[in-house]
């Protein structure tokens, strides 16, 4: 058979109501009715989207589309309540403000952003929007781009309690639609960087110069939807905060770059507010009262000062100390809100300001507890035991050294060859790995999931694990509670602040070999102290820690499944929802001049205790 010229069959760029396209080895078929352009610009969410429907051929897409209700992949509008719009989509009810804009159903960072609350059943939701929307307003601050380029903290799983606010209030969140990123103008990015570069020092100065005039336009050009009277309140904040700095004593040059860092175009943003919560870093201009929320003393400096690089630092000396010290002990400061008992100690010792200190709340940390747990229950000796690694939640790829990543696999080489009946699944971005640990990991029973994973494929992961390792440097307090609210049998270090919530042979073991290494508290200089230096190589004595409490857990039923159930009671009694909302009610409360009411008594109370001069202190209850 001779076979000559031919012409091309084009593939289709649509298919009886959706977009197809075809990208790594797969071809997508996306509704019209879906927002098809952020689909395809959004890295990830291709692949995840609820609505795209995918298959290996043309052919076998065009069935699925033929088969598909398109109505499926459009929310049903049930009710109004109390300025929410409650809608029914793919068997879930939701509660979406009605000034959210357009937003996605399907994306959880859309929901999380517009504050979409959801729910079993319509009346369940209404019942809930009308005792919100009597609450006061506090306005989320995480939605702001300056924190998008700050590790994304805003939209961290650690702030996912906004979505259930304490009695009498309600969060908010003022963020625009979001549109497609804006492009630099062509070539100005070039221009300044070949200058810096030709001019050294000079050329330095000339880019700071550039960013601040650039910054000052923001005022005659801002963002789209800025009132005049929003840019006169920033534009006086700005002054009447940099007048105040100066007067302290703090140097103009770490002035300018401190405000420059809080970012102009955020807080034209973000507006005038009764009262704004924000995430771990500052980022304000004092035009509102607001609340913070911070894990550790390190980020209030950021990004001038950063996590993993204090061991040998004075920062009472930084020129930054002066400002935030201000900052804090301004009026427009209204509380300090943290789940570690450590920072609110060290808050005090650090500023030596009773103004500062009056300010600290604590409370620890709480969580949901979750339907599917694992039971540990019997079963035949060579079944196989399950251990999970996990990198923290942005996926940053130098992360899995910071988790001790690279003593979890050291262990893993040994534990294998003792264990044959042992597997270790690890949920991160690898960063560049020397051969032999990629000769570990193709060596067998090692399992690496490097994709973006639903909250679904994450409880599943969970609920299916036996041993979580956390031998990292120092506390990740989202990933360990909820490993424990999973009943996961706890693998974790020394590290700073692991230990406030777990306690060796009660609800977990601890590795040691962190501390006074990786991290450390510093009481007398009230700083957290750092050095990550020492995670990128893999220590000899937490290695060997970690192979020693794997076997203990391996060979010891009993103890697996005990450590596992008291850690999930733990969660359940103590690091819940309500009990952290006592704590951010009490900073809310703060913030708002209003005087707590009297403790109902209950089987288990949780005080609010408070000395002259020190930090407000809630108990998480028994």
């Amino acid at each position: 058979m001779q076979l000559g010229r031919r012409d091309k069959i084009p593939f289709p760029e649509s298919y009886n109501g959706f977009r197809l396209i075809r990208i790594h080895g797969r071809v997508h078929a996306i509704p019209l009715t879906a927002q098809v352009e952020r689909i395809l610009r959004t890295p990830g969410l291709l692949d995840r989207h609820p609505a795209v429907l995918a298959a290996p051929t043309l052919d076998e897409v065009k069935r699925l589309v033929d088969a598909c209700d398109p109505r499926a992949h459009l929310p049903e509008a049930v009710a109004k309540v109390a300025g929410y719009d409650i809608a029914r989509h793919r068997g879930v009810f939701y509660a979406v403000p009605e000034n959210a804009g357009a937003i996605d159903l399907d994306v959880p960072a859309d929901r999380q952003r517009a504050g979409v609350i959801p729910g079993v059943s319509a009346e369940d939701l209404e019942r809930r929007v009308q005792q919100i929307a009597a609450g006061a307003p506090v306005e989320f601050a995480g939605w702001l781009p300056i924190f998008s380029v700050s590790g994304n903290c805003g939209q961290h799983p650690q702030f996912k309690h906004t979505g259930n606010p304490p009695d009498g209030y309600r969060f908010t969140r003022s963020a625009p639609p979001v549109t497609a990123p804006q492009a630099a103008p062509p070539g100005a990015g070039g221009i300044v960087a070949r200058t810096r570069r030709l001019c050294g020092k000079a050329g330095v100065a000339l880019q700071k110069l550039w960013y601040a005039g650039r910054s000052a336009l923001s005022f005659v050009f801002p963002p789209k939807g800025v009132s005049l009277a929003t840019r006169v309140a920033v534009l006086v904040a700005f002054v009447r905060l940099a007048a105040l700095l100066i007067r302290k004593g703090c140097k103009p040059g770490a002035v300018l770059s401190f405000l420059q860092t809080r970012h102009l175009q955020s807080q034209l943003l973000l507006g005038r507010q009764e009262l704004v919560f924000l995430t771990s870093m500052p980022y304000t201009f004092g035009q509102n009262p607001w609340v913070i929320e911070i894990e550790d003393v390190t980020t209030l400096f950021y990004p001038h000062v950063q996590n993993g690089h204090t061991c040998g630092m004075a920062l009472a000396e930084s020129p930054y100390f002066p400002i935030v010290r201000a900052l804090l002990e301004a009026d427009h400061c209204k509380a300090v809100l943290t789940h570690m008992r450590s920072t609110a100690e060290l808050i005090p010792a650090l500023f030596k300001s009773e103004i500062i200190s009056k300010k600290v709340v604590y409370a620890p940390l709480g969580v949901r507890l979750p339907e599917r747990w694992q039971r540990h229950d019997p079963r035949p000796g060579d079944e196989p035991v399950n251990l999970l690694f996990i990198n923290s939640w942005c996926q940053v790829p130098e992360n899995f050294y910071v988790r001790g990543g690279l003593d979890v696999l050291e262990a893993f080489s040994v534990l294998r060859k003792r264990y044959p009946h042992l597997r270790l699944t690890i949920r991160t971005a690898l960063p560049a790995l020397d051969d032999h640990y990629l000769r570990i990991i193709e060596g067998g029973w090692v399992r690496v999931v490097n994709r973006f994973l639903t909250d679904e494929e994450m409880a599943e992961l969970h609920a299916g694990s036996d041993i979580f390792l956390l031998p990292a440097a120092r506390v990740h307090i989202v990933s360990l509670l909820q490993a424990m609210s999973y009943g996961l049998a706890v693998v974790g270090s020394d590290g700073w602040g692991m230990e406030e919530y777990l306690e060796d042979g009660h609800n977990g073991l601890v590795v040691r070999g962190r501390h006074g290494k990786a991290s450390w508290a510093d009481p007398e200089a009230g700083m957290l102290r750092e050095d990550y230096e020492f995670t990128y190589t893999p220590d000899p004595e937490v290695v060997a820690g970690i192979v020693e409490a794997v076997s203990r857990l391996v060979e010891d039923h009993a103890l697996r499944r005990r450590l596992g159930r008291t850690a999930r009671a733990d969660v359940r009694d103590r690091y819940n929802l309500d009990a952290w909302n006592r704590g951010l009610k009490a900073a809310l409360d703060r913030a708002r001049g209003v005087t707590p009411a009297a403790p109902e008594r209950t089987a288990a109370p949780a005080p609010t205790v408070r000395e002259p001069g020190r930090a407000v202190v809630t108990s998480g209850g028994s």
